[in-house]
């Protein structure tokens, strides 16, 4: 799994008020599917489903600004996790501590504009990676490891990602160097042939039978007194028989 990440989102978490008036839960959605994230240095978008995993073997923290000292839920006590189509959403239920009530407060007032989430990555891909925007795809959370309201919802911690963006443009420009060099390049006069993949031997081999010249048509030779006729040879193709024949003898070692 990949390193620490962090994502915020601009809407807000919100508090249920009870009858009789009193704060009640803390909810919202940290995590949503299939939207397209703000420039990050990539535009990034969470697959549905890419959590369903991650909650089952996650101990999830509910916690302001990302903060362990601001505690106001913890999953499996007070606080539950639902996945839907539109993501995943939390509820905490009240508990009797300040850090509860003080959040509860500063969500209700505003005070808090945005709600945050911490995770690993399972799995994602890459797409655009030779454009100045390439797009994530994170299809597995690895770990939710918290989430919550913020204060700032607009700051992206994007090392990781990132660092994954770089490793995943390193590991194409590889898969692409290695295409060049197996790549088999045939010049015939002005003309250049190129041939990549397994078969590049074989049809390699069948450009150079198409281009070898074939016999000139029976015609009678000049100066015969009676006229015979007599067949003009060929050009020289003993090049291209020799290219053919080591192209033969690759082909087959490739093969085995």
């Amino acid at each position: 799994m990949s390193g620490k990440e962090k994502r915020s989102i601009s809407t807000p978490a919100q508090v249920k008020r009870s009858k009789d008036g009193k704060i009640g839960s803390i909810y919202g959605y940290p995590i949503v599917y299939n939207k397209d994230s703000e420039d990050m240095g990539f535009i990034e978008r969470i697959s549905p489903g890419a959590a369903k995993k991650a909650l089952k073997r996650s101990d999830i923290r509910g916690l302001k600004n990302h903060d362990p000292s601001l505690i106001f839920g913890r999953s499996g006590v007070n606080m539950k996790f639902t996945e839907d189509e539109n993501g995943l959403r939390y509820e905490a239920t009240p508990i009797d501590t300040v850090n509860y009530r003080e959040i509860a407060k500063e969500v209700e007032s505003g005070l808090l504009t945005g709600q945050s989430f911490a995770f690993t990555v399972a799995g994602d891909e890459w797409d655009g990676l030779d454009t100045e925007k390439p797009t994530r795809t994170i299809t597995e959370i690895g770990e939710i490891l918290d989430c919550g309201p913020v204060t700032y919802p607009a700051y992206q911690d994007t090392s990781v990602g990132l660092r994954s963006l770089e490793e995943a443009r390193k590991k194409t420009d590889a898969d692409n160097s290695g295409e060049d060099e197996n790549k088999l390049v045939l010049t015939a006069g002005e003309e250049t042939f190129e041939f990549s993949g397994d078969d590049r031997f074989d049809r390699a081999a069948e450009k150079i039978n198409s281009l070898r010249p074939a016999a000139s048509p029976t015609t009678p030779a000049p100066g015969s007194a009676d006229g015979d006729p007599t067949v003009n040879e060929p050009p020289d193709t003993k090049d291209a028989e020799d290219i053919l024949a080591r192209i033969k003898k690759t082909t087959e070692r490739y093969k085995k």
